[in-house]
């Protein structure tokens, strides 16, 4: 592929990762315009909606082109330019990548956080009983928890899935 066919694919996955894809956007800043109303520059992950949006555009650049981001790059906020030439890049470490999602699905995961909400939740109920108090923990918690294990399973998922992508392309190559 070209660099001119990949800043199109780009543009064509972020139009469809739009909260409003026929909106006008400044290209120096463009992931700010995933959500709506767009965030002011560089901030598109302060936000839990915007953090959402970057992470499954990001993710579906990786799928679309077989590649995987590293950590400091998944930090950063990119202009159109920037993120086409970051493409590219990943493009051509293909061993870089093998090793990443390699390194990505033999992770363990750990569940320390979920853990000490539950451990909270018994304390409090073991002081308290049943109030509405507890049962407001309860309900904050109990979202809290599905949030952050929703959040590990779809990583995991799209870990897998790209796993297989950059292992069959691999083996074609």
């Amino acid at each position: 592929m070209t660099e001119t066919e990949i800043k199109e694919k780009i543009l064509e996955i972020f139009k469809e990762e739009r909260q409003r894809p026929d909106l006008a956007f400044e290209e120096s800043h463009f992931l700010d315009f995933l959500t709506f109303p767009a965030h002011s520059k560089n901030n598109i992950k302060n936000s839990f909606k915007g953090v959402k949006r970057y992470n499954k555009f990001m993710d579906r650049l990786e799928l679309e082109f077989s590649i995987c981001f590293t950590f400091p790059d998944l930090d950063k906020t990119y202009s159109i330019d920037k993120i086409t030439k970051k493409v590219i890049e990943r493009i051509g470490k293909r061993r870089g990548n093998v090793m990443i999602i390699k390194q990505r699905t033999n992770q363990k995961e750990t569940y320390y956080i979920e853990i000490f909400l539950i451990a909270l939740l018994i304390i409090v109920y073991a002081f308290w009983g049943i109030t509405l108090i507890s049962v407001i923990l309860t309900l904050v918690f109990c979202f809290a928890i599905y949030w952050i294990l929703n959040s590990k399973i779809n990583s995991k998922r799209h870990d897998q899935k790209l796993k297989v992508k950059i292992m069959n392309q691999q083996k074609d190559s």
